[in-house]
């Protein structure tokens, strides 16, 4: 039909404007979502069909009884005749009613948002729209980039990491993989592209060992297949090398990392996608090990050859923006980490869907940057402002919301008690909205909760927050994910300052026993957590032979009541309405402040890891 569409489109003689129509109902959310979009370019990714009888279009938009939730609507289209990549038809010769005079367009044919108005005349909405070519140099490069990843993974595979990068979805792409690896036979050349796509979706939850069990199957049988392009050998020693990383063995994925780069700089001398990609993990895992200059100079290379062969706006190149950003903010050059992390976060707004979760990554780093440049009415405007458009948007966009919220009380936590509190409850009654709820952000947000009460020496109410978190994590994360041991680490700390060492000990081994399996014995992490039980050990030393009884702490994590499905607000304590929450001071404990002591085992989030497919 495209080939029939561009042999009529070519026979015209047509010069000039005209204009046509298409009269139909759209949902009340559809309309909020035309009008938040004026300006814009969009694609219209199937045949579309208009009529250059605006009466034909009008007896459409009214065919059919208008609801609360729908709306009559008229498009208006303005075709410029000379632009040479719209290919449109007049097709009437070919129907049945040729009064109709239908014009259709061809595939991914591009329009520019003009305006959207209500028709008093006609009393409906007006859409109106005009052809362009604006983007299309945007949408060849952005094929042709298509292409070249493509070279390494078939369109099966390829489709999984279209679900994973463009949109965010990972326990959708979880099931698509996992469901290609159930259908397909064991000999397939596509089986080990999807155990590298398994160990991504690990990876992006941090189940680090699942994630590089997965990754090293990939690579073992790519190894054992001769024909192997060399590429996905240098892919699979990449995404190992992430995980070492992620497991702070940095000079181990270094090593990973620049034997994956001398491969592809071996069979691809030129600019290339992969090596790219590469020279940037190895400028974030320098970040880590403090050597930033040279950081600098590698994601700056590796920035300059991702916008050579990428669109002018990719996601590949804005999170390469936000890791020279967080060089910056390692040098405490917090001016330039900002206006880094701005661009990161302006051109993941342009390339991303509203509920990608990378949005919410950026907004949290340029977040903590604020604080730490003492701008905290700047962090605290920002945030509003993206809070009020982020609520315009239709759809679920529910837990970008709630994490706007958590960023928001973050700001303020150290100052006021009670507001953090309630945008930390506004952010849970968010989540409860959304149609697939997101317990791992909800796990979040109870924990981070359970740590602002722990910073202002609320630690029996923290504890009912943290452990309604625990119960979370145990139900939709794996038993070694370190969120757990996060989790059990604070709890420790928690029962720690209310003088209750048997338990302390249980849950700091608890987290320990995750560090040490994800991290070894050397990680700072370890150390904290073994010292942390090393002092409770010397102040009572039969904690270590006397066991404290199973009931007890099983009581302390069933006396929760666990509310999935209904209002969360209802399961919370308040503070107590004696306590000047906002003159509380920090509490003040042997080892660090609570502060430090809960901050310390989060991973940082600053040179997120770019991944190939």
């Amino acid at each position: 039909m495209c080939a029939e569409i561009e042999q009529e489109h070519f026979k015209l003689k047509t010069n000039g404007v005209f204009k046509t129509f298409r009269g139909q109902q759209i949902s009340v959310e559809e309309l909020d979502r035309w009008k938040n979009n004026i300006g814009t370019i969009i694609s219209i990714n199937s045949f579309f069909s208009t009529s250059c009888n605006i009466e034909t279009s009008l007896k459409f938009a009214r065919s059919c009884m208008i609801s609360n939730d729908m709306r009559s609507i008229i498009l208006e289209v303005e075709i410029d005749s000379s632009l040479e990549n719209i290919i449109w038809a007049d097709i009437s010769h070919r129907g049945h009613f040729k009064h109709e005079q239908e014009i259709i367009f061809n595939l991914n044919s591009l329009f520019k948002i003009v305006s959207v108005n209500f028709d008093s005349t006609f009393q409906l909405w007006k859409i109106q729209l005009k052809t362009t070519d604006e983007g299309t140099d945007n949408v060849e490069q952005y094929l042709s980039c298509i292409k070249q990843q493509m070279e390494y993974s078939s369109p099966i595979v390829y489709f999984g990491w279209l679900l994973l990068n463009e949109l965010g979805q990972v326990n959708q792409a979880e099931k698509y993989f996992q469901m290609l690896l159930r259908s397909l036979p064991s000999d397939h050349p596509d089986i080990p592209s999807v155990y590298n796509g398994i160990g991504r979706v690990y990876s992006e939850r941090n189940e680090l060992d699942l994630a590089l069990a997965n990754y090293e199957m990939a690579y073992k049988l790519w190894r054992e297949r001769s024909h192997s392009n060399p590429s996905h050998i240098a892919r699979s020693l990449h995404n190992i090398a992430n995980i070492m990383r992620d497991k702070g063995d940095f000079d181990q994925a270094l090593n990973k990392y620049r034997e994956a780069l001398t491969i592809e700089e071996e069979n691809h001398p030129d600019d290339n996608l992969q090596k790219a990609i590469i020279i940037q993990n190895i400028g974030n895992t320098l970040i880590e090990k403090g050597d930033l200059d040279t950081a600098l100079d590698c994601l700056s290379r590796a920035l300059d050859m991702l916008e050579h062969i990428l669109p002018e706006q990719h996601p590949k190149i804005s999170t390469c923006l936000g890791d020279i950003g967080s060089v910056y903010e390692k040098k405490n050059d917090f001016e330039k980490a900002l206006d880094y992390y701005h661009k990161e976060l302006d051109m993941d707004e342009r390339c991303l869907p509203s509920d990608h979760p990378h949005l919410s990554r950026d907004l949290k780093k340029i977040v903590i940057t604020y604080k730490k440049y003492e701008k905290v009415d700047q962090a605290l405007e920002f945030c509003c402002q993206k809070l009020d458009l982020q609520r315009t948007i239709p759809g679920n966009n529910h837990s970008r919301i709630a994490k706007t919220l958590m960023n928001m009380a973050t700001i303020i936590e150290e100052k006021s008690l009670n507001k953090a509190v309630r945008y930390y409850q506004e952010a849970l009654s968010y989540l409860q909205k959304s149609t697939q709820i997101d317990h791992r952000t909800m796990a979040e947000c109870l924990a981070a909760m359970g740590r602002l009460y722990g910073m202002h020496k609320s630690f029996d109410i923290a504890l009912q927050y943290l452990l309604e978190a625990l119960h979370l994590h145990h139900i939709f994360l794996s038993c070694n994910h370190l969120d757990v041991a996060y989790v059990n680490q604070l709890i420790g700390i928690c029962y720690q300052n209310t003088n209750n060492k048997s338990n302390a000990l249980h849950y700091f081994n608890e987290s320990l026993s995750i560090y040490r399996a994800t991290y070894g014995v050397d990680h700072e992490y370890v150390k904290l957590v073994e010292s942390d039980v090393a002092k409770l050990n010397g102040e009572q030393q039969e904690c270590i032979n006397s066991t404290a009884p199973a009931e007890e702490i099983v009581h302390d994590e069933q006396s929760i009541t666990i509310i999935v499905h209904s209002d969360l607000r209802e399961s919370f304590i308040e503070p107590s309405s004696s306590t000047t929450v906002d003159s509380i001071t920090m509490p003040s404990v042997d080892q660090k402040e609570m502060n430090d002591e809960i901050e310390t085992p989060r991973k940082s989030k600053n040179c997120p890891k770019c991944e190939i497919l």
